[in-house]
């Protein structure tokens, strides 16, 4: 697709250890409630949760 960002795989995100574990804890749990992403421009959030979201199963959206 024009204009698509390539996806990094979450394996290879380094340095963001803290949100790799926050991640992975909240997709095994749901019930934590979620992780508040915070950091300066530039330090990788976004490429993360990107490529996290490219792990995940795709899952059934009903508009309801």
């Amino acid at each position: 697709m024009v204009g698509e960002r390539p996806v990094f795989p979450f394996s290879a995100i380094v340095g963001l250890e803290k949100l790799k574990l926050a991640l992975l804890l909240n997709a095994v749990d749901p019930r934590i409630g979620g992780v508040l992403i915070k950091g300066p421009k530039g330090s990788g959030k976004t490429t993360c949760v990107r490529a996290f979201a490219d792990v995940l199963p795709s899952i059934k959206v009903v508009k309801g």
